[in-house]
């Protein structure tokens, strides 16, 4: 994932807004209990939805905690109790982190490259930790992102193609459950996954094409500049179709917990971030220039 999934503030309750927080420190937390700090650097507002996704069938939601942490030693900041559905944010944070440094590997060069090639090594211990932990995910998401660099080798033009790729690594992220839940649930993070690279791909389209990267945004539509304007509406029109998916899916899953909040980030916090990316005026963490706060 990359960072376009995140509520809309100033239609939040102040309580959300605090609790969409707490749960961001509570997966930290997670995440340097399990697999050390190393792992906490890539801390995302992505994971964090999907914490709050894989616990909302909670009846009930256990009061914050006080702890410390390295952003903020001296003072105690609220946080979500550790559960079931932060420990499993964890892995897959791990899981999913490890193989976007690995794709970069694959893809990068120069200095890039040896950067990607030195976080891998950091990374590679909690890799098999997570990966020991959750196996049929990580056979999923391995699967998956060889096919997507197959189709980066050969300059496929099919957007639906590379990012049906990218979306089965979320859609794995789901715990094989057996149930109606389940199928449920890998609907929406299927179409979360395709947007996300849609979208991605979308707002890399200038540096993509000064470097010579790969994007089928710009072969699909045989860009010739960077500039949106005439592929808007269709590019829109696709991205829509995850989105009104997406919305369904979280709808049949009778959300118990944190509903408004998760309502928020998918009724119009995604919806905004494919606005402002097509419009040119997207700015990552909304332009605070600083991570950890909404």
């Amino acid at each position: 994932m990359f960072g376009f999934i995140r509520p809309v503030k100033p239609e939040l309750r102040v309580k959300e807004a605090d609790r969409f927080q707490q749960v961001y420190c509570g997966l930290c937390h997670a995440i340097r209990a399990r697999y050390g700090r190393f792992y906490t650097f890539f801390l995302s507002y992505d994971m964090t939805f999907f914490a709050l996704v894989a616990g909302c069938d909670a009846a009930e939601t256990a009061p914050p905690c006080r702890k410390r942490c390295d952003a903020h030693p001296l003072t105690k900041r609220a946080c979500a109790q550790s559960d079931a559905a932060l420990e499993l944010a964890a892995d897959v944070s791990v899981l999913l982190t490890y193989h976007k440094l690995r794709d970069s590997l694959a893809d990068e060069k120069g200095p890039k490259r040896a950067l990607a090639a030195v976080l891998c090594q950091l990374g590679k211990r909690g890799y098999e930790k997570a990966r020991a932990r959750l196996p049929d995910a990580d056979a999923e998401m391995v699967g998956a992102l060889a096919d997507l660099q197959t189709l980066e080798r050969e300059k496929c033009a099919s957007m639906d193609r590379a990012a049906d790729a990218s979306a089965r690594m979320t859609a794995a992220v789901v715990p094989r459950t057996g149930d109606a839940r389940e199928r449920v649930l890998r609907q929406m993070f299927y179409h979360i996954g395709r947007w996300v690279y849609l979208l991605d791909a979308a707002q890399d389209v200038k540096e993509d094409m000064e470097q010579g990267n790969y994007n089928p945004v710009v072969l699909r539509y045989g860009l010739r500049t960077p500039e949106l304007t005439e592929i808007k509406q269709p590019l829109e029109r696709t991205l829509e179709r995850s989105l009104a998916d997406i919305c369904m899916a979280y709808d049949l899953l009778d959300a118990q917990r944190d509903a408004d909040l998760i309502r928020n980030i998918i009724f119009l916090g995604m919806p905004l971030a494919t606005r402002q990316v097509l419009d040119g005026t997207y700015q990552t963490n909304g332009g605070r220039g600083r991570h950890g706060s909404l």
